[in-house]
């Protein structure tokens, strides 16, 4: 294997540990910034806002680019966004590092994903992008946030002089008339939207229900704030073996196959989870599973639209390639502001939810609290009554 691909590894290990780091951490943000759970949460829908933005027309505008460029660019700029993080006394400082950090996530991903495939032998396509995401997020529980985002930025910096050195200076060129922004018509393609749809509508359930997990755990399958970090780890563990899955499944059976399994896969855990929420061991079973195929999806489904791309839009890989990577972002749910009974409206009908107290202050400060747009609360919170009644 190419040394290249470690660097990538490394590059990967760093950004998919950043992506999701500000929900852990969000308890401990607030608290140091002064800010609100919900004004924290912004920290995530800003950083894939920049992941949309990057993976698309920033990556569209840098086509003429060789493409060594844009990653080291991307990577110099994650590296800088996550040492902005770390230094940030305040609450806008650090939505504008998160910011940059989710621009460097998307152009990186973009052209990596098709840089890396022609690194390796080709059957080894599947798994050339899967080693390193995600890993560690147990370190929120040791160490200070700003120690956390400095870790992050040396992986990032250590990712950028490892491809600096190691990449070939011409891997990945592609020769194309259609450079800058005569190359953002690519992101309406109609054939590679309706691949792109497929990322997009399975994982917005997916993460939609990652978001609601911990008071999920708490207030349904009633468990304590250390079993739902069990849970939690579960989910991280099987999101690491999804990757290589994934990408076995589609150098094996191929993409299609692989694709219409894992998709079946999130489907039915999704399901099961609605019937065994209150089982505190199905629901390790099941949320390790939910990782697992959600993450286990993406080397497929990456792999699908990178050929519609081949035989539709040749010129456009990278551009193909970020159009799916923004699909996966999409569906990050919005912060809101957390209220007493909104809680209530997390769990199907007929859950024992609502015959529950709501949690304590220290349970809601745990994360954020967020409404996915494909979530519908159940149980509306009522209006209070007016003075007098």
């Amino acid at each position: 294997m190419p040394v290249a691909i470690y660097a990538f590894t490394l590059c990967a290990f760093a950004i998919g540990f950043a992506e999701f780091i500000s929900i852990g951490l969000a308890a401990s943000l607030a608290d140091s910034l002064q800010a609100s759970a919900a004004q924290v949460g912004l920290a995530a829908t800003l950083y894939a806002a920049g992941v949309v933005i990057g993976a698309t027309i920033l990556t569209a505008l840098a086509a003429g680019w060789s493409r060594k460029r844009p990653l080291l660019v991307a990577m110099l700029a994650f590296t800088a966004g996550n040492v902005l993080a770390a230094l940030s006394t305040a609450l806008p400082l650090l939505l504008a590092a998160r910011l940059l950090s989710g621009l460097a996530h998307g152009v990186f991903f973009a052209v990596a994903s098709s840089v890396a495939t022609r690194l390796v032998a080709p059957e080894r396509a599947g798994v050339a992008m899967a080693l390193g995401v995600p890993a560690g997020t147990w370190l929120g529980s040791v160490l200070p946030w700003q120690w956390i985002f400095a870790l992050i930025a040396l992986c990032g910096l250590a990712g950028a002089l490892g491809v600096a050195r190691w990449m070939p200076a011409g891997a990945g060129n592609i020769t194309s008339s259609d450079t800058g922004w005569r190359q953002l018509p690519v992101l309406f393609d109609r054939r590679l939207l309706a691949g792109a749809s497929l990322p997009l509508l399975s994982h917005t359930g997916a993460f939609a229900l990652y978001t609601f997990i911990t008071p999920l755990l708490l207030q349904v399958t009633h468990t304590d704030i250390r079993g739902a970090s069990a849970i939690l780890l579960a989910y991280g563990i099987g999101a690491a073996i999804g990757n290589v899955v994934g990408g076995r499944m589609t150098d094996h059976i191929g993409m299609d196959r692989a694709s219409l399994w894992l998709l079946a896969g999130i489907s039915a855990v999704l399901a099961l989870i609605g019937l065994a929420q209150g089982n505190f061991a199905f629901m390790v079973i099941l949320v390790m599973a939910l990782g697992l195929t959600t993450y286990g999806a993406i080397p497929p489904l990456q792999s699908r639209i990178l050929r519609q791309a081949r035989r539709h839009r040749p010129q456009a890989l990278d551009v193909a390639s970020g159009l799916n990577i923004a699909a996966f972002n999409t569906g990050v749910p919005r912060p809101r502001q957390p209220n007493e009974e909104h809680w209530h409206g997390l769990a199907s009908r007929g859950s024992r939810l609502s015959r529950h107290p709501p949690p304590d202050r220290s349970r809601r400060q745990l994360r954020p609290d967020w409404r996915g747009r494909t979530v519908r609360e159940l149980h509306h919170p009522r209006q209070p009554s007016p003075a007098g009644d």
